[in-house]
């Protein structure tokens, strides 16, 4: 019995330590959530993408624009100066090509050379020559949309591919036999290729990226420039600076010689004018993706608000998270945000510090050339930095709520509507020649002879076989792939007097502006010819000669005799 009192007395003596030592439940304050906060919510990588479904939408989608949008009446708009130099360079034979680089756009050899290749393959039909930029289109506004996926804001670089594709501008130089839309997708590989640096900076990066940047300058020595952009971009980030410049310093002297060679042929940007305020203000249309000009502002002022929300948004969600971090610890911090949320802060500031020196420093740098040393500013040589644009005014688009996202999205693609006829339009380029060689075709016979002024103009011919070899080129003494240039060479005087001899009709094809016939060539013309019209298009004028009625006039006594 005693026995017996006592193991009861220790059972009971240990129940009551074993609830003491038991951990209580927390209390509940006024101000907490029922709910049980999870410890340490699992957090998905910025970069990583939440469906494999969305995650290729965030490409295809804005390539498949870009495709439609560039194929969309291709060959509508004229083959304008600039691209018949491209017609007449990737028509010549390999040794002629070479010829023709050491004297004239050595700085669009890599180019010409890949338009050689395509010209040998499907003819130097307009067509044919647009469609590697049809091509590069589609890569550039693909890879604006994996820029944004690469940064954790796969929305906003969805929309900034979509708005990409959808920009008048774009479909400007998209549409054009000229390396400035092959320059754009390599300005965007170079940057994807730049963010894989940042992340892991191997060496098989390293050479990657040093490999785009050299071939970003080969089609366009100017867009060179975005590796200084980049370099910016790098410091901001606090990213691997030295790595970065391990990799910029090898294509720098890749492209060394390149700008050598470019500045022996310095002639090339001689007609660039110093840009004027008028010029800036129509920089920033473009950028935004509009043409400026006639068209008017287009989608600019949209755009630009765009990307203006966009900037705030990101300055605003980076402030509150850094005053957040100071308030709490890290780890309150990270169970209190949600972490999509925490992800799209980061990729918005990561998306603003990538994309605003990509936008600026180019743009800036030759400006400043321009109205500091010599002019070499015209958009051109910046139109890669227009997905810089189209990246911000997609991450404002993005930060939107959905409807009022939508409406605006609806209003920016009415915007662009004009944009894209008028560049489809004959007004579309700085010159149309269709006209021109439309009356040709009409009005000279075979036999009559041509004169071109400036002498460049006779790149026309290889665009336009079929007008001008029923004509004679009377002041032709070296074809242009003999004489390794564009313009070819021409004969003096006396020869070209002999020449004149014996034609009837003179037609003489030139550029509107500050061209004109040398007066001691009118003079001679004028001296056997007697002006018989003269017609003006757009960017181009043609002048018609006929010889004067070498009969004496004859006269009547009014009886039908005569004297």
């Amino acid at each position: 019995m005693i026995r017996a009192t006592r193991q009861a007395a220790a059972q009971a003596a240990a129940g009551r330590t074993s609830r003491q030592a038991a951990p209580r439940p927390p209390r509940r304050t006024a101000g907490a959530s029922r709910r049980a906060v999870p410890a340490a919510p699992v957090r998905r990588p910025a970069g990583e993408p939440e469906r494999p479904a969305r995650s290729a939408a965030v490409i295809v989608v804005p390539a498949v624009l870009a495709l439609v949008v560039g194929l969309w009446d291709l060959g509508g708009p004229p083959l304008w100066r600039d691209e018949a130099a491209t017609v007449s360079a990737a028509g010549r034979t390999l040794p002629q090509l070479v010829h023709l680089l050491q004297s004239v756009d050595v700085v669009h050899g890599l180019y010409y050379a890949l338009m050689h290749v395509v010209a040998g393959l499907s003819g130097t039909a307009g067509v044919a020559l647009r469609l590697p930029s049809v091509v590069a289109g589609a890569l550039a506004a693909a890879g604006t949309g994996a820029i944004g996926r690469a940064l954790g804001v796969p929305r906003a670089g969805l929309y900034g591919g979509a708005l990409l594709a959808l920009m008048p501008i774009f479909s400007r130089y998209v549409q054009e036999a000229r390396p400035y839309a092959l320059t754009a997708a390599a300005a965007v590989g170079a940057t994807l290729l730049l963010l894989r640096l940042m992340r892991s900076p191997t060496s098989a990066v390293l050479a990657a990226y040093a490999t785009a940047l050299t071939v970003l300058a080969y089609l366009n020595l100017f867009a060179f420039l975005l590796a200084g952009a980049h370099g910016l971009a790098v410091v901001l980030s606090r990213g691997p600076v030295l790595r970065w410049a391990c990799a910029a310093a090898p294509a720098l002297a890749a492209v060394a010689p390149l700008a050598w060679l470019g500045s022996r042929q310095s002639a090339q940007v001689g007609w660039i004018p110093r840009p004027e305020a008028a010029d800036v203000a129509t920089l920033a249309v473009r950028l935004s993706g509009d043409l400026g000009g006639a068209t008017g502002p287009g989608v600019a002022p949209l755009t630009w608000a765009l990307v203006l929300f966009g900037l705030v948004y990101a300055a605003v969600a980076g402030v509150r998270r850094a005053r957040s971090a100071r308030e709490l610890p890290e780890t309150a911090v990270g169970r209190l945000e949600e972490p999509r949320a925490a992800a799209a802060c980061s990729g918005q500031a990561a998306l603003v510090r990538l994309t605003l020196p990509w936008l600026l420093v180019p743009a800036l740098v030759l400006l400043a050339a321009s109205w500091a040393i010599h002019p070499v500013y015209v958009f051109r040589y910046v139109f890669h930095c227009v997905p810089a644009a189209a990246l911000l005014a997609g991450a404002g688009l993005a930060a939107l709520p959905p409807g009022l996202g939508a409406a605006m999205l609806t209003a920016w693609l009415g915007l662009s509507v004009p944009g894209h006829f008028a560049t489809r339009g004959p007004d579309g380029r700085q010159d149309d020649p269709r006209p021109v060689m439309a009356m040709l075709a009409a009005e000279a016979k075979p036999g009559d002879g041509v004169l071109f002024v400036p002498a460049k103009v006779r790149k026309y011919e290889a665009v336009y076989p079929s007008v001008f070899g029923r004509l004679r080129d009377v002041a032709l003494a070296r074809s242009p792939e003999r004489d390794g240039s564009f313009s070819g060479r021409n004969v003096g005087p006396r020869v070209l007097a002999a020449r004149l001899d014996g034609l009837r009709t003179l037609w003489v094809v030139g550029q509107t502006g500050k061209h004109a016939m040398p007066a001691r060539r009118r003079a001679l013309v004028e001296r056997s010819f007697a002006p018989a019209g003269r017609w003006t298009f757009r960017g181009m004028f043609v002048d018609r000669y006929d010889r004067y009625d070498p009969r004496p006039a004859h006269r009547s006594n009014g009886a039908g005799v005569g004297k």
